[in-house]
């Protein structure tokens, strides 16, 4: 749980539009909290404006569902539009605040956990939207509008991680000059939100470990498939090589395994460019195998 934390204090802590004249500020950025149903959770968030500056800025406070698509990208949908929605237990407090230069102040939000509430991982994101301070209606020709977000993640006990590889994707350079890119289909078929991180590990016709390749760390929602991309670059011989992919979703001493076996045509020469692009979704690769109990 501290690993998904962590993550998604990265991933979520999202500006929308934002200038060195105006910006808003929230701590803490995330919160998870672990409940059974029926429980109740109040929390107070700092809410500042770093900027020094004598006019003040208004700032609308409001609840929105979010969703994670399969390559990461995040949405943000009305409350009521994720099945998973803690958006309609959430009552927030003010729903509007005006700060000044290097000013702070609190919201608080309070989440009433239904006594018949599904277990599991249920989530909204509180938006703080503030405005163009100079902005002036029918006078400016243009403003801007900046927004973070404070996501919260309500574990609703009790909880279960399970997950599997459904799939692996290749995109097969066309040049010695491409890279052979790599993309891992991870399905959660827990009820938990979860971090996934690996690495693939290539071997040649002689079970000689040749490369491994980073699968870097992503969040997995619950009934939802992510992909994990790498790529290989050269020099690499042409050849059959067999790629290990290994993943873990927070488990102690448990791995999620899938194989690939990879067929480069010719040698690969050099490394990747710095925009690859995205391997193919199903229909070009193979569906993997999933393990566990790798020690």
């Amino acid at each position: 749980m501290r690993m998904l934390a962590r993550l998604l204090a990265c991933l979520l802590a999202l500006t929308a539009l934002a200038s060195a004249q105006g910006t808003i500020g929230v701590d803490p950025i995330t919160r998870h909290y672990t409940v059974t149903p029926g429980q109740t959770v109040t929390q107070v968030l700092n809410i500042y404006n770093p900027n020094q500056t004598a006019v003040r800025l208004k700032v609308a406070v409001y609840l929105m569902d979010m969703n994670i698509s399969e390559v990461g990208e995040s949405q943000f949908l009305p409350v009521g539009s994720v099945k998973e929605s803690s958006g309609p237990w959430t009552t927030v407090s003010p729903s509007e605040l005006d700060l000044g230069g290097q000013e702070t102040k609190q919201v608080r939000y309070t989440i009433q956990v239904p006594a018949d509430a599904a277990p599991g991982t249920h989530w909204a994101v509180l938006m703080f939207e503030g405005q163009e301070p100079a902005a002036v209606p029918g006078k400016t020709l243009a403003s801007f509008r900046l927004r973070v977000g404070h996501t919260m993640y309500v574990h609703v006990q009790p909880m279960t991680t399970a997950g599997s590889i459904t799939g692996i994707f290749e995109n097969v350079p066309q040049t010695d000059t491409g890279a052979y890119e790599l993309a891992v289909q991870y399905t959660n078929s827990g009820n938990s939100a979860v971090a996934v991180q690996g690495r693939v590990e290539l071997r040649d016709a002689a079970g000689t470990l040749v490369a491994t390749l980073p699968l870097e760390i992503a969040v997995a929602l619950p009934g939802r498939s992510l992909l994990l991309r790498s790529a290989w670059a050269g020099p690499v011989p042409k050849g059959q090589y067999t790629a290990l992919v290994i993943l873990n979703n927070g488990q102690k001493n448990k791995d999620v395994l899938a194989e690939h076996v990879v067929t480069l045509p010719f040698d690969l020469k050099a490394a990747a460019p710095a925009s690859a692009t995205p391997p193919p979704l199903p229909g070009a690769g193979s569906a993997g195998e999933s393990g566990g109990g790798r020690p």
